[in-house]
């Protein structure tokens, strides 16, 4: 098996590789700008290289087969088939493209588990895909394997599923104080759990949600796209000047005046953070739920339970670190009686877009050693950032030490850093962040948290679509973002040196 740390995926006979080299893996390797623009602009050259790609925005090849047995099995002259993992998330995929479409879906079950298949015609794919894509409620790659195979898991790994689901969610609860393996709820992807969070606080309350800080895309889409959404992703506060004024509009502060408020510590890609502790207070007396997703930084470095009523994180990413598995998780905080009023809402949404027993049984292997990997990579990062952001042709850099800093200090642990994710721009601009990136020797893809270094031109891959308001909003087209893995930080400050000598 290729080893990523020697011989990273950069190169352009690269192309399309899944990152790391495994029929589970989470990322492809876009070795240059140019890849990177024809994977947004669809260009057979590149589209036709992928064996993979992150599993929310393209199929992986186990899935995209699942869909069409369930194709061939099910559909109607003209119709296609997507697959779910269960009825609720197959129907609320219909809901989703009849409020945007019109026409109607049919649902049939796949035989297999849960598995439920969404027929539609097939003008109607790309909205049912964009409803897979930000609900997370996907088919992860091992459960759609198994499904092909048409065979049951049998009782043994059925067992050591459910011991290894129980083990992972004792290991995440380990890391909040108070919370217990009961508060911890598993999902199929990082955003499966975002938006699980986003139903059960607007099922009963047809009020806006309000985010804080720009997000990562699909944490905005999740609110944009099934709710409506108070847009305060440009705040020099921390959020809470444009809340509290937002908030006396309302009514003068009336409780259930917002569903709930999202927020992120920090943000991705721009790595800054909320003023939890002013916004907590805002919000208790009203009864509106602070939602704190703290991915990027994890649990290991921050306590956003000092404020925040429910957090949500990807275990796909630190957690996982190897890059062979996705998944999410939704952890309630002690005593938020915000966060005990979803209680029977969240495990009914955890049925319905759950975790499969063989990715349990993964998570657990991987995330054995998620502490450590989280404090070496802080380390590391430390000596990384400081090289690029002194290098005379980086105009701007973004990291948790560096944006809002005192933000970030209120819900820091004494022993905690500040993570393994920075973002910069160049002096040169977009002519600057291609010859860079092109001539970068690090892993080049989607996704971060791996143990290896991994790169890609951020606002390209996630905004490309809508790259002026994502420009406004801080996030520039010429963006690189660089998650630090575990290798020796000279090699790594040594292969970004040679980078930007191709300036």
């Amino acid at each position: 098996m290729r080893d990523p740390f020697i011989d990273p995926f950069c190169k352009q006979e690269d192309l399309g590789l899944a990152i790391p080299e495994s029929p589970y893996a989470v990322s492809v390797c876009l070795p240059t700008w140019d890849d990177v623009i024809g994977y947004e602009e669809d260009d057979p050259r590149v589209v036709d290289s992928l064996e993979c790609g992150y599993p929310r925005f393209v199929p992986h090849p186990f899935v995209a087969e699942l869909f069409l047995a369930a194709r061939d099995e099910f559909a109607k002259k003209q119709e296609v088939a997507l697959v779910f993992p269960s009825l609720a998330a197959a129907w609320r995929c219909a809901e989703y493209v009849k409020k945007r479409m019109g026409g109607s879906s049919r649902l049939e079950s796949y035989g297999w588990g849960n598995l439920t298949v969404i027929l539609l015609e097939e003008e109607a794919y790309e909205a049912a895909w964009k409803y897979w894509q930000h609900s997370g409620e996907i088919v992860s790659s091992r459960l759609a394997e198994s499904a092909l195979t048409d065979s049951p898991v049998d009782d043994k790994v059925l067992e050591a599923g459910i011991k290894a689901r129980q083990g992972v969610k004792e290991r995440i609860a380990s890391f909040y104080d108070g919370v217990s393996s009961e508060d911890v709820f598993l999902f199929s992807s990082g955003m499966g759990a975002v938006s699980a969070v986003h139903r059960c606080v607007t099922e009963d309350n047809d009020a806006p949600t309000i985010q804080i800080d720009f997000p990562y895309l699909d944490s905005f889409k999740v609110q944009e796209q099934f709710g409506a959404v108070v847009d305060f992703s440009i705040t020099n506060s921390g959020g809470v000047t444009e809340t509290e004024a937002w908030l006396k509009e309302q009514g003068g502060r009336e409780k259930g005046s917002a569903a709930a408020l999202f927020s992120e510590i920090p943000s991705n890609p721009l790595l800054r953070s909320p003023d939890l502790r002013r916004l907590s207070e805002l919000l208790r007396p009203l009864e509106i739920p602070l939602v704190v997703d703290d991915t990027v930084a994890t649990s290991v470095n921050v306590d956003a339970f000092r404020y925040a009523d429910i957090i949500t994180t990807s275990l796909t990413k630190t957690f996982s670190g190897a890059g062979d598995v996705a998944g999410g998780a939704v952890i309630l905080g002690p005593g938020s009686a915000q966060a005990e009023g979803i209680r029977e809402r969240m495990a009914d949404q955890e049925s319905a877009s759950p975790m499969f027993e063989r990715d349990s049984i993964v998570l657990e292997r991987n995330s054995r050693y998620f502490e450590d990997r989280v404090r070496a990579t802080n380390e590391i990062a430390e000596e990384v950032f400081e090289f690029v952001s002194g290098h005379l042709k980086v105009a701007k850099c973004y990291f948790p030490s560096q944006q809002t800093q005192e933000f970030y200090e209120q819900v820091r642990r004494k022993d905690g850093g500040y993570g393994a994710l920075f973002s910069f721009e160049l002096s040169g601009g977009e002519s600057a962040a291609k010859a860079f990136y092109d001539k970068l020797d690090v892993s080049k893809g989607p996704s971060l948290g791996t143990d290896f270094t991994l790169a890609c031109p951020y606002t390209l891959l996630a905004h490309y679509g809508e790259l002026d308001w994502a420009a406004v909003r801080g996030a520039k087209k010429d963006l690189l973002r660089v998650w630090v893995g575990l290798e020796d930080p000279e090699e790594t400050i040594e292969r970004f040196d040679r980078a930007f000598d191709a300036i």
